[in-house]
């Protein structure tokens, strides 16, 4: 059918322009490194990447737990994009589970430890494999069987997180779900209220 051969070359088309739009924009993202850090409320990266969540999956169920007294240092749009793509990530492997009640539900945390602020994304998914661990944060590495998963996604994250001074961790068991931490330096005021960074 030359009709639709013609439709599904154009769907085509349509995919890889998107694709390399975005590879595109998230090279400059990273390349440029055009991050502005400054001290802001860890409650409103949250709730930014929350909104966009739901914008994409307004049948997703996240559940946020952020203190409103808790600040780090941070480009707030580019660490909420960091954020939206573990919520994604946690989202689409619960549903790939077909996890019911409480279990479908991908939980954010953010909380102060020791020299750390902790932003960890939790989900009761599969699982990762400890070997697929190792290769997850490598560019264009997916095991998502999808054209709209093109690999790039964690390694956008670690580039981010690592751009903000901090660490990225995950922690997962086959069947058991998976936990991705973030791990920001922490701050704490002066007496002068001015903002410093415990090292």
């Amino acid at each position: 059918d030359l009709e639709r051969l013609r439709q599904y070359s154009a769907m085509l088309d349509e995919t890889n322009e998107a694709l390399l739009q975005r590879m595109e924009e998230l090279y400059q993202s990273v390349k440029a490194k055009s991050l502005y850090l400054s001290v802001v409320p860890a409650a409103r990266v949250a709730e930014k990447a929350a909104e966009r969540f739901r914008h994409k999956y307004p049948e997703g169920r996240i559940e946020v737990q952020a203190p409103e007294d808790v600040k780090i240092l941070a480009d707030t749009v580019h660490l909420a994009e960091a954020l939206y793509n573990l919520l994604t990530n946690g989202w689409e492997a619960i549903v790939m589970a077909g996890c019911t009640g409480p279990d479908r539900t991908v939980r954010l945390r953010i909380y102060n430890e020791r020299l750390y602020t902790v932003i960890e994304v939790a989900d009761q998914g599969p699982g990762i494999l400890q070997e697929e661990q190792k290769r997850i944060f490598e560019p264009f590495y997916s095991s998502k069987n999808s054209n709209q998963n093109w690999g790039m996604g964690l390694y956008y994250v670690r580039q981010i997180v690592k751009s903000h001074l901090g660490h990225l961790r995950v922690e997962s068991k086959k069947g058991q779900g998976t936990r991705f931490l973030i791990l920001l330096p922490r701050y704490a005021a002066r007496s002068t209220g001015a903002d410093v960074l415990l090292e």
